[in-house]
């Protein structure tokens, strides 16, 4: 854990862009179990599939959730 906090200290944007990254990651698992429903496949390997894409929409929003805001949000909050 502390090796990804330094990484995120160099770049700020960084924590973002693996949150959004996660997040397409899982939308392609969501489309592929839906692909795999139309097309008749067993249920279990779309179940899998979104299982899977569940992990990462949730690992993607943790991500995101966790991102460093911006410098100048913490003056507007104080100011409102």
């Amino acid at each position: 854990m502390k090796m990804r906090e330094a990484r995120n200290d160099r770049n700020p944007r960084s924590g973002r862009l693996l949150g959004y990254w996660y997040l397409s990651i899982g939308l392609g698992f969501i489309l592929l179990g839906l692909r795999n429903l139309l097309a008749g496949a067993a249920a279990w390997t779309i179940a899998l599939r979104w299982i899977i894409a569940l992990g990462f929409i949730l690992l993607g929003a943790g991500s995101l959730g966790t991102a460093k805001p911006k410098p100048g949000s913490e003056r507007r909050e104080r100011q409102g």
